[in-house]
Protein backbone atom coordinates (compact mmCIF):
# COMPACT_ATOMS: atom_id res chain seq x y z
CA UNK A 1 0.00 0.00 0.00
CA UNK A 2 2.83 2.40 0.85
CA UNK A 3 4.54 1.61 -2.49
CA UNK A 4 1.29 2.33 -4.35
CA UNK A 5 0.86 5.72 -2.60
CA UNK A 6 4.55 6.59 -3.28
CA UNK A 7 4.14 5.76 -6.97
CA UNK A 8 1.07 7.98 -7.23
CA UNK A 9 2.92 10.83 -5.51
CA UNK A 10 5.87 10.52 -7.90
CA UNK A 11 3.54 10.55 -10.92
CA UNK A 12 1.72 13.60 -9.62
CA UNK A 13 5.04 15.42 -9.02
CA UNK A 14 6.26 14.56 -12.53
CA UNK A 15 3.01 15.81 -14.09
CA UNK A 16 3.15 19.04 -12.09
CA UNK A 17 6.78 19.59 -13.11
CA UNK A 18 5.91 19.05 -16.79
CA UNK A 19 3.17 21.69 -16.56
CA UNK A 20 5.37 24.22 -14.80
CA UNK A 21 8.47 24.05 -17.04
CA UNK A 22 6.91 25.89 -20.07
CA UNK A 23 5.53 28.58 -17.81
CA UNK A 24 8.92 29.06 -16.18
CA UNK A 25 10.57 29.24 -19.61
CA UNK A 26 8.15 31.89 -20.97
CA UNK A 27 9.36 35.48 -21.13
CA UNK A 28 6.70 37.27 -19.07
CA UNK A 29 8.49 40.62 -19.50
CA UNK A 30 8.25 40.60 -23.31
CA UNK A 31 6.16 43.50 -24.70
CA UNK A 32 7.15 43.52 -28.39
CA UNK A 33 5.22 42.37 -31.48
CA UNK A 34 3.66 38.90 -31.62
CA UNK A 35 3.39 36.54 -34.56
CA UNK A 36 -0.28 36.80 -35.70
CA UNK A 37 -0.44 33.04 -36.38
CA UNK A 38 1.33 31.54 -33.37
CA UNK A 39 0.90 34.36 -30.84
CA UNK A 40 4.61 34.01 -30.00
CA UNK A 41 7.37 36.62 -30.35
CA UNK A 42 8.80 36.46 -33.91
CA UNK A 43 12.24 34.99 -34.36
CA UNK A 44 14.91 37.70 -34.32
CA UNK A 45 17.77 37.24 -36.75
CA UNK A 46 20.61 39.44 -37.91
CA UNK A 47 22.72 39.62 -41.02
CA UNK A 48 21.67 39.50 -44.64
CA UNK A 49 18.76 37.33 -45.81
CA UNK A 50 17.36 36.79 -42.34
CA UNK A 51 13.88 35.57 -41.44
CA UNK A 52 11.24 36.96 -39.14
CA UNK A 53 12.18 40.39 -37.83
CA UNK A 54 15.00 41.98 -35.89
CA UNK A 55 15.00 44.87 -33.44
CA UNK A 56 17.06 47.82 -34.68
CA UNK A 57 16.66 50.39 -31.93
CA UNK A 58 13.98 51.31 -29.41
CA UNK A 59 10.58 50.39 -30.81
CA UNK A 60 11.82 49.91 -34.40
CA UNK A 61 12.09 46.52 -36.13
CA UNK A 62 13.07 45.36 -39.57
CA UNK A 63 10.72 42.83 -41.16
CA UNK A 64 12.64 40.45 -43.41
CA UNK A 65 9.50 39.02 -45.02
CA UNK A 66 8.10 42.35 -46.30
CA UNK A 67 11.43 44.22 -46.29
CA UNK A 68 10.08 47.20 -44.38
CA UNK A 69 10.40 48.84 -40.97
CA UNK A 70 7.76 47.97 -38.35
CA UNK A 71 6.73 50.03 -35.32
CA UNK A 72 4.47 48.21 -32.79
CA UNK A 73 1.80 50.38 -31.17
CA UNK A 74 1.97 49.99 -27.40
CA UNK A 75 0.42 46.82 -26.02
CA UNK A 76 -1.86 46.32 -29.03
CA UNK A 77 -1.42 43.88 -31.91
CA UNK A 78 -1.44 46.80 -34.36
CA UNK A 79 1.63 48.43 -35.83
CA UNK A 80 2.81 51.08 -38.30
CA UNK A 81 4.86 49.90 -41.28
CA UNK A 82 7.02 52.15 -43.47
CA UNK A 83 9.80 52.13 -46.03
CA UNK A 84 11.75 54.52 -43.80
CA UNK A 85 13.57 54.08 -40.52
CA UNK A 86 12.98 56.70 -37.85
CA UNK A 87 15.32 59.60 -38.67
CA UNK A 88 16.14 58.49 -42.22
CA UNK A 89 16.77 60.89 -45.14
CA UNK A 90 15.60 59.61 -48.53
CA UNK A 91 15.18 60.68 -52.14
CA UNK A 92 12.76 57.88 -53.12
CA UNK A 93 9.01 57.79 -52.32
CA UNK A 94 7.96 56.39 -48.92
CA UNK A 95 4.95 54.21 -48.15
CA UNK A 96 3.34 54.37 -44.70
CA UNK A 97 0.46 52.17 -43.49
CA UNK A 98 -1.09 50.80 -40.30
CA UNK A 99 -2.45 47.36 -39.42
CA UNK A 100 -5.32 46.19 -37.23
CA UNK A 101 -7.55 48.84 -35.71
CA UNK A 102 -4.95 51.58 -36.11
CA UNK A 103 -4.79 54.45 -38.58
CA UNK A 104 -2.02 56.94 -39.36
CA UNK A 105 -1.88 60.73 -39.50
CA UNK A 106 1.07 62.28 -41.35
CA UNK A 107 2.39 65.83 -40.98
CA UNK A 108 4.63 67.54 -43.55
CA UNK A 109 6.65 70.49 -42.27
CA UNK A 110 4.23 70.77 -39.34
CA UNK A 111 1.07 70.79 -41.50
CA UNK A 112 -1.22 67.77 -41.88
CA UNK A 113 -0.41 65.98 -45.12
CA UNK A 114 -3.47 65.59 -47.35
CA UNK A 115 -1.93 63.22 -49.88
CA UNK A 116 -1.93 59.42 -49.92
CA UNK A 117 0.35 58.15 -47.09
CA UNK A 118 1.01 54.98 -49.08
CA UNK A 119 2.98 57.08 -51.58
CA UNK A 120 4.68 60.14 -50.15
CA UNK A 121 6.89 61.77 -52.79
CA UNK A 122 6.90 65.50 -52.00
CA UNK A 123 10.10 66.87 -50.39
CA UNK A 124 9.72 67.86 -46.75
CA UNK A 125 10.16 66.82 -43.12
CA UNK A 126 7.53 64.22 -42.17
CA UNK A 127 6.23 62.99 -38.84
CA UNK A 128 3.96 59.93 -38.59
CA UNK A 129 1.47 59.42 -35.76
CA UNK A 130 -0.58 56.31 -35.03
CA UNK A 131 -4.23 56.77 -34.08
CA UNK A 132 -5.93 54.09 -31.95
CA UNK A 133 -9.26 54.77 -30.19
CA UNK A 134 -8.75 58.49 -30.70
CA UNK A 135 -5.30 58.43 -29.06
CA UNK A 136 -2.31 59.69 -31.10
CA UNK A 137 1.26 58.55 -30.64
CA UNK A 138 4.37 59.57 -32.55
CA UNK A 139 5.85 56.56 -34.34
CA UNK A 140 8.57 57.85 -36.66
CA UNK A 141 9.90 60.81 -38.59
CA UNK A 142 11.83 61.05 -41.85
CA UNK A 143 12.98 63.66 -44.38
CA UNK A 144 12.36 63.44 -48.10
CA UNK A 145 14.60 65.47 -50.43
CA UNK A 146 14.98 65.77 -54.17
CA UNK A 147 18.04 65.25 -56.33
CA UNK A 148 18.89 68.85 -55.43
CA UNK A 149 18.15 70.46 -52.07
CA UNK A 150 19.07 73.25 -49.66
CA UNK A 151 17.31 71.57 -46.70
CA UNK A 152 20.25 69.56 -45.33
CA UNK A 153 23.10 70.99 -43.27
CA UNK A 154 24.19 67.92 -41.30
CA UNK A 155 23.39 64.31 -42.14
CA UNK A 156 22.83 62.11 -39.08
CA UNK A 157 22.22 58.38 -39.46
CA UNK A 158 19.19 56.81 -37.73
CA UNK A 159 19.69 54.89 -34.48
CA UNK A 160 21.17 51.46 -35.21
CA UNK A 161 23.06 52.63 -38.35
CA UNK A 162 26.61 53.80 -39.05
CA UNK A 163 28.32 55.68 -41.90
CA UNK A 164 30.60 53.65 -44.16
CA UNK A 165 31.74 56.32 -46.61
CA UNK A 166 30.96 59.90 -47.64
CA UNK A 167 32.07 61.86 -50.72
CA UNK A 168 31.45 65.32 -52.14
CA UNK A 169 31.96 65.86 -55.85
CA UNK A 170 33.64 62.45 -56.00
CA UNK A 171 36.21 63.15 -53.25
CA UNK A 172 36.17 61.59 -49.80
CA UNK A 173 35.21 63.97 -47.00
CA UNK A 174 35.51 63.70 -43.25
CA UNK A 175 32.67 61.92 -41.51
CA UNK A 176 32.52 60.40 -38.07
CA UNK A 177 30.64 57.16 -37.50
CA UNK A 178 27.25 58.81 -37.18
CA UNK A 179 27.21 62.22 -38.91
CA UNK A 180 28.67 64.25 -41.76
CA UNK A 181 28.53 67.99 -42.47
CA UNK A 182 26.67 68.97 -45.66
CA UNK A 183 27.06 72.72 -45.27
CA UNK A 184 29.10 73.22 -48.44
CA UNK A 185 27.53 73.03 -51.89
CA UNK A 186 28.27 69.99 -54.04
CA UNK A 187 27.12 66.52 -55.06
CA UNK A 188 27.08 64.22 -52.01
CA UNK A 189 27.07 60.43 -51.85
CA UNK A 190 26.71 59.00 -48.32
CA UNK A 191 26.73 55.24 -47.77
CA UNK A 192 25.55 53.91 -44.41
CA UNK A 193 24.67 50.50 -42.99
CA UNK A 194 22.28 48.95 -40.50
CA UNK A 195 24.18 47.25 -37.70
CA UNK A 196 21.52 44.59 -37.07
CA UNK A 197 20.80 43.58 -40.68
CA UNK A 198 24.04 44.47 -42.53
CA UNK A 199 21.87 46.12 -45.20
CA UNK A 200 23.57 49.11 -46.86
CA UNK A 201 21.77 52.32 -47.83
CA UNK A 202 22.82 55.30 -49.93
CA UNK A 203 21.85 58.97 -50.03
CA UNK A 204 22.69 60.83 -53.23
CA UNK A 205 21.76 64.50 -53.54
CA UNK A 206 23.24 67.85 -54.55
CA UNK A 207 23.39 70.67 -52.03
CA UNK A 208 22.44 73.92 -53.79
CA UNK A 209 22.13 77.14 -51.82
CA UNK A 210 22.34 79.57 -54.77
CA UNK A 211 18.98 81.04 -55.85
CA UNK A 212 18.09 81.84 -59.45
CA UNK A 213 18.76 85.45 -60.50
CA UNK A 214 16.64 86.98 -63.26
CA UNK A 215 17.57 89.59 -65.83
CA UNK A 216 14.90 92.21 -66.59
CA UNK A 217 14.56 94.06 -69.88
CA UNK A 218 12.63 97.28 -69.36
CA UNK A 219 13.15 100.85 -68.21
CA UNK A 220 12.77 100.30 -64.50
CA UNK A 221 13.39 103.41 -62.41
CA UNK A 222 14.80 103.45 -58.90
CA UNK A 223 11.35 102.84 -57.44
CA UNK A 224 10.92 99.73 -59.57
CA UNK A 225 8.41 101.35 -61.94
CA UNK A 226 8.22 100.90 -65.68
CA UNK A 227 5.99 102.31 -68.45
CA UNK A 228 6.22 99.32 -70.77
CA UNK A 229 5.89 95.56 -70.83
CA UNK A 230 8.53 93.81 -68.70
CA UNK A 231 10.54 90.93 -70.14
CA UNK A 232 12.72 88.64 -67.99
CA UNK A 233 15.24 85.86 -68.65
CA UNK A 234 17.46 83.58 -66.55
CA UNK A 235 15.10 80.78 -65.53
CA UNK A 236 16.72 77.37 -65.16
CA UNK A 237 15.19 73.86 -65.57
CA UNK A 238 13.07 73.00 -62.54
CA UNK A 239 12.38 76.64 -61.60
CA UNK A 240 8.80 77.57 -60.68
CA UNK A 241 7.42 81.08 -61.11
CA UNK A 242 4.68 82.65 -58.95
CA UNK A 243 3.27 86.04 -59.96
CA UNK A 244 1.02 88.21 -57.78
CA UNK A 245 -0.77 91.37 -58.89
CA UNK A 246 -2.12 93.40 -55.97
CA UNK A 247 -2.03 90.26 -53.78
CA UNK A 248 -3.80 87.95 -56.24
CA UNK A 249 -2.03 85.21 -58.17
CA UNK A 250 -2.08 85.63 -61.94
CA UNK A 251 -0.68 83.64 -64.83
CA UNK A 252 2.64 84.61 -66.34
CA UNK A 253 3.42 84.00 -70.00
CA UNK A 254 6.54 81.88 -70.56
CA UNK A 255 7.88 80.74 -73.91
CA UNK A 256 9.70 77.46 -74.56
CA UNK A 257 13.06 79.03 -73.67
CA UNK A 258 11.82 80.13 -70.25
CA UNK A 259 11.55 83.80 -71.25
CA UNK A 260 8.68 85.59 -69.53
CA UNK A 261 6.75 88.74 -70.44
CA UNK A 262 4.41 90.73 -68.17
CA UNK A 263 2.27 93.25 -70.05
CA UNK A 264 -0.67 94.46 -67.97
CA UNK A 265 -0.36 97.46 -65.63
CA UNK A 266 -0.30 96.53 -61.95
CA UNK A 267 1.59 96.24 -58.67
CA UNK A 268 3.53 92.97 -58.95
CA UNK A 269 5.50 90.53 -56.83
CA UNK A 270 7.40 87.85 -58.76
CA UNK A 271 8.75 84.82 -56.83
CA UNK A 272 11.12 82.26 -58.34
CA UNK A 273 11.65 78.94 -56.52
CA UNK A 274 14.33 76.61 -57.85
CA UNK A 275 14.43 72.80 -57.63
CA UNK A 276 16.49 72.93 -54.42
CA UNK A 277 13.97 75.17 -52.65
CA UNK A 278 15.87 78.48 -52.91
CA UNK A 279 13.65 81.52 -53.50
CA UNK A 280 14.11 85.03 -54.89
CA UNK A 281 11.50 87.79 -54.92
CA UNK A 282 11.16 90.86 -57.13
CA UNK A 283 8.68 93.71 -56.73
CA UNK A 284 7.85 96.22 -59.46
CA UNK A 285 5.04 98.37 -60.83
CA UNK A 286 3.95 98.50 -64.46
CA UNK A 287 2.35 101.89 -65.04
CA UNK A 288 -0.22 102.64 -67.71
CA UNK A 289 1.51 102.84 -71.07
CA UNK A 290 0.56 102.88 -74.78
CA UNK A 291 2.06 100.40 -77.18
CA UNK A 292 1.26 99.97 -80.89
CA UNK A 293 -1.90 97.97 -80.15
CA UNK A 294 -3.04 100.58 -77.66
CA UNK A 295 -2.49 103.36 -80.20
CA UNK A 296 -4.34 101.43 -82.91
CA UNK A 297 -7.24 100.82 -80.53
CA UNK A 298 -7.23 104.48 -79.49
CA UNK A 299 -7.24 105.67 -83.11
CA UNK A 300 -10.08 103.30 -83.99
CA UNK A 301 -12.13 104.56 -81.05
CA UNK A 302 -11.29 108.16 -81.96
CA UNK A 303 -12.27 107.56 -85.59
CA UNK A 304 -15.56 105.95 -84.54
CA UNK A 305 -16.41 108.80 -82.17
CA UNK A 306 -15.47 111.37 -84.84
CA UNK A 307 -17.59 109.59 -87.45
CA UNK A 308 -20.59 109.59 -85.12
CA UNK A 309 -20.10 113.27 -84.31
CA UNK A 310 -19.82 114.19 -88.00
CA UNK A 311 -22.89 112.14 -88.82
CA UNK A 312 -24.93 113.84 -86.08
CA UNK A 313 -23.71 117.28 -87.19
CA UNK A 314 -24.65 116.59 -90.83
CA UNK A 315 -28.07 115.33 -89.81
CA UNK A 316 -28.73 118.46 -87.75
CA UNK A 317 -27.56 120.66 -90.60
CA UNK A 318 -29.94 118.98 -93.04
CA UNK A 319 -32.82 119.44 -90.64
CA UNK A 320 -32.07 123.16 -90.36
CA UNK A 321 -31.94 123.55 -94.14
CA UNK A 322 -35.23 121.72 -94.55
Amino acid sequence: MKRYILALALCAAALLLALCVPALAADTDYSGPLDPETGEPPAETSGRNGTGRVRLAGNMYYDWLDHCFAYPIGETLSEVRADAADGMVLTSPVSVSASGEAAVTVYRDGIEYEGNPERIDEPGAYTVFSVVDGQSRRMLGFTLVGSSTNALHTFVVPDGFFIREATRDGEAIYADRYSVSMEEEGAYVIEYECTATDIAYKLETRIDRTPTLLNFEGRLDRQGRVRSALRFTGLEPGDRVFLENAGEYVDVALDTDGVGVIRDPGNYRLTVRDAAGNETEYEFIILQYYNLQSWVFFLLVFAAVTAVAVYVWLQRKRLKIA
